[in-house]
């Protein structure tokens, strides 16, 4: 009795189909993320009280960032999955954007 185990030209080609139904999920999910980072950056998460805490939390936040976007562009580019990196580029840098557009306009 043998058991068949899946080539990895099978792995990659199902992976490669998967990337269209992935990336909208990919897409959300860094929305939230770079919102929630963006948040902890100014402050309205996590509430510090003094400077030294705000410069923690920016820097918390800054490298949380850039490690979920390098991270996401290497995992995405390496699978081959095109719409799900472009979704999460987008969503990454355009979110932040869209919510200091959005609190500058309140102001």
């Amino acid at each position: 009795m043998s058991v068949e185990r899946p080539s990895a030209v099978r792995v990659w080609r199902r992976v490669r189909r998967a990337d269209r139904s992935v990336a909208p999920f990919v897409a959300a999910g860094s929305a939230l993320v770079g919102g929630v980072l963006l948040l902890l950056a100014i402050g309205v998460i996590g509430d510090p009280a003094t400077r030294a805490e705000e410069t923690a939390a920016q820097g918390l936040a800054l490298r949380i960032f850039g490690c979920w976007l390098l991270g996401g562009v290497v995992l995405f580019a390496v699978l081959g999955m095109t719409r799900a990196l472009l979704g999460h580029l987008a969503a990454l840098l355009l979110t932040p954007l869209a919510i200091v557009v959005a609190l500058m306009a309140l102001a």
